[in-house]
């Protein structure tokens, strides 16, 4: 009776061993998880502060080809915080505190960027994909129809459809 027991409980431990294994290959380890919503999060946050400083440069006014800036680009994030219009952005990374980029190009053009966690690759609004690391997205407020859409710096090389590896590269320019 009591070698029963004795491998019925190493049986029950092995079981469970192989489930916590199976569970963090398939899910994901809650580390890894909580990187990913740290992601998330960082490219909602480019998302709120591209959205803001087109609010900010066309004076609440968006919205089709015939728009007129009312003014300039802010000249750094804090300005970007203090004239928020709709929403207040973060301006600072979620996880490490640093604030994000923000560097002005020239009168219409200007980068935010982020460092990543993990690539992401979508089919959907794939314009702010991007790689794990360092990504920069350069906006052009003159833009007509999306008024600054993101465009990533540098070229992506997304893998081929049923290559899971999920790298590519990015060259900066």
């Amino acid at each position: 009776m009591k070698n029963s027991h004795r491998s019925f409980g190493i049986a029950a431990t092995i079981i469970v061993l192989v489930a916590l294994v199976w569970g963090f290959a398939v899910v994901g380890s809650p580390f890894t998880g909580r990187l990913e919503r740290f992601d998330e999060r960082r490219l909602q946050d480019l998302q709120i502060i591209n959205s803001e400083i087109l609010a900010i440069v066309y004076g609440n006014r968006i919205g089709g080809p015939d728009a007129v800036p009312a003014r300039s680009l802010p000249s750094a994030l804090p300005e970007v915080l203090q004239n928020a219009i709709h929403q207040r952005p973060q301006i600072t990374d979620p996880q490490t505190g640093i604030p994000y980029e923000y560097r002005i190009t020239d009168a219409s053009h200007y980068e935010l960027c982020a460092t990543f966690a993990f690539p992401r690759i979508q089919s959907y609004d794939i314009f702010w994909d991007h790689p794990a690391g360092r990504s920069c997205y350069e906006f052009d407020v003159r833009e007509p129809q999306g008024h600054g859409k993101p465009v990533p710096i540098g070229q992506f090389s997304p893998p081929p459809l049923g290559e899971g590896s999920g790298e590519r590269a990015v060259l900066q320019q």
